[in-house]
């Protein structure tokens, strides 16, 4: 497995952050997307992952993955820069896929044939981690051959699940991140708001 992570920015400001840290046999992935129209949603962003590195020992299942973005929630909530930020965490290990998210950032199980599975369809999208007041999900699946997609919402919202299932399968893992982004870039060049995707070939 080697995660590969991208980000591009479709603001003055990419108010995205990604992790990818390896723990032992495990991955610990981590994808947040400060909030827009807020102040303080880059050093959200920054914190969030933050937090998720230094407490990577601790997530074993996908309840302490739901007790870290609580603690991350109060945590941000109580810092007087920064302001609130989605918040995806997925840990791979050689037997499960589990982790926990807030926000409208997403994790995709995509097999290598059938229907993508969005582990994270049943998340709150609201309140953010930051406002003090987060209810983050839980979510779990068995480990397989395919692909993990850990995505904001610069990506899920502006393409479709087809055309996401269609590079990830169809590429390279370092070619498909990349061209994930792609998918949403206007004509102009320009993208619809800051894109970050990591992608992982299981």
């Amino acid at each position: 497995m080697n995660p590969i992570l991208q980000t591009a920015a479709g603001n003055s400001e990419n108010q995205d952050r990604g992790l990818i840290h390896h723990d032992g046999l495990r991955i610990i992935q981590c994808v947040a997307d400060g909030a827009g129209g807020l102040s303080g949603g880059a050093e959200a962003a920054s914190v969030a992952v933050k937090l998720i590195r230094d407490g990577a020992s601790l997530l074993s299942n996908g309840q302490a993955c739901v007790e870290s973005l609580r603690r991350m929630d109060e945590t941000i909530a109580r810092d007087p820069v920064a302001g609130e930020t989605t918040c995806v965490l997925a840990i791979v290990t050689p037997e499960e896929i589990f982790g926990a998210s807030v926000g409208d950032s997403g994790v995709w199980w995509i097999p290598e044939t059938g229907d993508p599975l969005d582990l994270t369809a049943s998340q709150q999208r609201k309140p953010f981690v930051g406002s003090g007041s987060a209810r983050p999900v839980p979510f779990h699946c068995p480990y397989g051959a395919g692909c993990l997609l850990l995505a904001t919402d610069g990506l899920l919202k502006y393409t479709s699940g087809e055309r996401i299932v269609g590079v990830c399968r169809g590429l390279p893992t370092d070619s498909a991140a990349g061209r994930l982004i792609e998918l949403v870039r206007y004509t102009s060049g320009r993208l619809p708001d800051d894109v970050t995707v990591i992608l992982t070939r299981l």
